[in-house]
């Protein structure tokens, strides 16, 4: 140690440095898998009404 004082870290590098954190895809997936089981009966309505409207549209 030369008994400096260690330099700050910048806002940008600190951002930099929590983005690309190797768990980061990790925490968003899991993020992403509660927000689906919590509205899930809303998106499991989503796709059948999708589904039908594009069976119903003459598109199949």
């Amino acid at each position: 140690m030369t008994g400096r004082e260690p330099t700050p870290v910048r806002p940008g590098r600190a951002a930099r440095r929590w983005v690309t954190h190797p768990l980061t895809p990790a925490l968003l997936l899991v993020v992403g898998v509660l927000g689906t089981a919590a509205s899930g009966h809303v998106l499991t309505w989503a796709v059948i009404g999708a589904l039908t409207g594009y069976t119903l549209s003459g598109s199949v």
